[in-house]
């Protein structure tokens, strides 16, 4: 009876993780012949007693800040045929394809075994990035673990298998807004330097010292320690993945630096190295074209465009190639298409359309999952180049495919061309199965071509609806906002409901954008409340309407209800005992300040000796906005700040605490010019 697999487990005192550890351990121990061999470096007899129900085999080690020595003392006791190593604050999803690697008797095919690693930069868990790892080998008498820092498992030999599966890993993690510097760089440092001292000549030392001086930003060391280990891993016979590491970052550091020249002039010397292999150029391809986008150097940028596809398509038709190199499919699929549309930019510079053509016949179109997360970055491209916008179209319009973005913009070309019959057939079938995000697209262009709406207002959900209403009557001027309902709303005559919600949209921005006469400021409130209280009526029961303070109802409807109160009393001559009313009302809603504030202002004017509590409760009124103002500043939502300030002027427009706030909001909620730029930097740290 053997031993199949040995896990050695580094346990410290991080009890938050060790359970969920332990607990995905536990069917590599429950359904192979393995152990668990706990090398514990902690303090607390609570983690040992926790740790006892998982195995007995624990070996006390006193922490000397070498991570080496401390896996070698779990190394030396294993009995497997095969060792797995990991940390007590990373545990896998799920161990299925490891417990069959085993039962089946593939191991017995190879010497190693790679999975993935799902490093968090966050505690919550949102923002990661994946690495290979290679924790799992085949036990030797040479097997042993070297460098006290980011410690390596040598010898790791091929044929190696490359798992799917993956361990959650919150060792990088770090609470966002965080401001320190890296404590594991200031224990690492000075460990790696020791060894740079004693080993001279390893270039893996050096790439370990390169990552600790990025994290840092002390990026001219970083660099400095980069062309080392390069020069040292020149040296040996085999090409290692440090080497490779040093290869695709050289120039990434160099940009860093703002030296975008030298990092250009660096990159093509590295692609042009007998040592860079294919996974390697197709990453320093990544940070090339980036380079040439920001240096102008469009027809260069172009080069390593093609470089690219040629590479992956190398490698894509070698799997055993792409095996040796690793990584590749992970390439493949997170860089492949943002490198295509990166290439439509550099072709739309120079006007090469026949580049853009077959760039576009390289794109996975069939494939959904790499192309929609592109989708708006197509969208930006296409209306930059507003010039070119018909022969973009047209080049759409050649591929063959059921993409159905492609289809749009197959249907935006026939349109242009003024095939309307065309155009519908093509718009009816993207109707049918619209990417996320692109039925606005389509309402436009049906309103325009009067098509019928109802293919595509089926798969839209009355929430998607009034996110579409709010931004289309936000974005249009009032004049070509009202020619658009006239337009649209005989296409929602069957969809009542539809045609109620962008009617509200449409009134809201209109009375607070627009100063409008008493009467037509009355009669746009009235058919306001109407169009609010109707849509309440068929959504609600009598009796929750009745009471709407004492149901979560929708804002509209409470501050409708309240209005047209309001509203009542003004008819009925009742002007004073209105005020109330409209004050309550601002508390609901107080996007609508700007409307309140002109009625207010009416009654001021028609009470021809006001008294002076009624000035103070419009002060008072526009004070209360100013609060709602403040505190959405102070939240840094300056947005919704902007959308409440030309509401509160109305309401002080002499106020000059008020002036003051609105050009704070302008400058705090307005983005410089140029930021939110893509440098090199930022799209190398995206591709890996």
């Amino acid at each position: 009876m053997n031993v199949q697999l040995t896990i050695s487990l580094l346990v410290s005192d991080r009890m938050e993780t060790l359970k969920k550890c332990l607990d995905s351990l536990k069917p590599l121990l429950v359904e192979l012949d393995s152990e668990l061999i706990v090398v514990f470096t902690g303090k607390n007899d609570e983690t040992l007693d926790f740790v006892r129900r998982y195995t007995s085999f624990i070996i006390p080690f006193d922490w000397c800040n070498d991570f080496a020595k401390a896996r070698n003392a779990g190394l030396k006791g294993a009995k497997g045929e095969w060792f797995l190593y990991l940390d007590d604050d990373e545990w896998f999803e799920d161990t299925r394809e490891i417990v069959q690697f085993f039962k089946s008797g593939e191991y017995r095919q190879y010497r190693s075994a790679c999975y993935v690693v799902r490093n968090y930069q966050d505690l919550e868990g949102k923002e990661y990035f994946d690495t290979d790892v290679g924790r799992m080998c085949r036990m030797t008498p040479e097997t042993e673990f070297v460098f006290p820092v980011h410690e390596n498992l040598v010898p790791f030999e091929h044929p190696n298998k490359k798992m799917k599966v993956f361990a959650h890993h919150f060792g990088y993690a770090r609470k966002k807004n965080m401001i320190q510097r890296d404590a594991r760089t200031g224990r690492n440092l000075p460990l790696l330097l020791k060894m740079m001292e004693e080993n001279p000549d390893s270039a893996q030392c050096c790439m370990q010292l390169v990552q600790e001086y990025r994290r840092i930003n002390e990026c001219d060391a970083a660099i400095k320690y980069c062309r080392k280990g390069l020069e040292l891993a020149r040296k040996e016979d085999r090409i290692y993945n440090y080497e490779l590491w040093m290869q695709v970052n050289l120039p990434l550091l160099i940009s860093h630096t703002g030296d975008y020249r030298l990092a250009l002039k660096e990159g093509r010397q590295l692609l042009r190295h007998p040592r860079t292999l294919e996974v390697g150029i197709l990453h320093l391809c990544v940070t090339l074209i980036a380079l040439c986008r920001e240096l102008k150097e469009y027809r260069e940028g172009l080069k390593y465009v093609r470089l690219y596809h040629e590479k992956l398509s190398y490698l894509l038709e070698c799997p055993e190639k792409a095996s040796l190199q690793r990584s590749v499919e992970i390439t493949a699929a997170a860089n492949a298409v943002p490198v295509y549309v990166d290439g439509l930019y550099l072709a739309a510079e120079v006007k090469d359309f026949r580049m853009i053509r077959q760039i576009f016949s390289w794109f996975p179109w069939e494939n959904e999952d790499q192309v929609l997360p592109q989708y708006s970055r197509l969208e930006t491209w296409k209306n930059k180049y507003e010039d070119e916008k018909n022969s973009i179209l047209m080049e759409y319009a050649r591929l063959v495919t059921d993409n159905t973005y492609v289809g749009i913009q197959k249907t935006l070309y026939a349109e242009k061309k003024g095939n309307f019959q065309e155009a519908e057939n093509l718009w009816r079938l993207c109707a049918s199965d619209c990417p996320p995000g692109f039925q606005w697209e389509l309402i436009e262009i049906a309103v325009r071509n009067r098509f019928s709406l109802e293919p595509l207002l089926a798969g839209v959900s009355p929430e998607a609806w009034d996110d579409y209403a709010e931004t289309v009557t936000e974005r249009r001027e009032t004049e070509k906002m009202q020619e658009f309902c006239h337009k649209i709303m005989p296409l929602l005559e069957a969809q009542p409901f539809y045609a109620r919600r962008l009617e509200q949209c449409f009134l809201e921005n209109l009375l607070t954008r627009e100063l409008m006469e008493p009467s037509k400021l009355t009669e746009r409130l009235i058919q306001y409340c109407k169009s609010v209280c109707t849509d309440a009526a068929l959504l609600y029961r009598e009796d929750v309407l009745a009471d709407p303070d004492a149901y979560p109802l929708p804002v509209r409807y409470r501050f409708a209800v309240i209005l047209k109160e309001a509203l009542g009393l003004m008819d009925d001559g009742k002007l004073i005992e209105s005020f109330p009313y409209l004050k309550r009302s601002l508390y609901v809603y107080p996007k609508m300040a700007g409307a309140v504030g002109q009625l207010l202002r009416y009654l001021e004017e028609k009470l021809k000796n006001p008294e002076q509590n009624i000035s103070e409760e419009f002060i008072m009124l526009g004070g209360q906005v100013k609060q709602v103002l403040c505190g959405l500043m102070d939240k840094g939502q300056w947005e919704e700040a902007y959308g409440i300030i030309g509401q509160l002027l109305s309401l002080l427009p002499n106020d000059f605490e008020v002036i003051r706030m609105k050009q704070k909001i302008l400058r705090k909620g307005v983005c410089p010019e140029g930021t939110g730029q893509v440098m090199p930097s930022d799209r190398m740290d995206d591709s890996r």
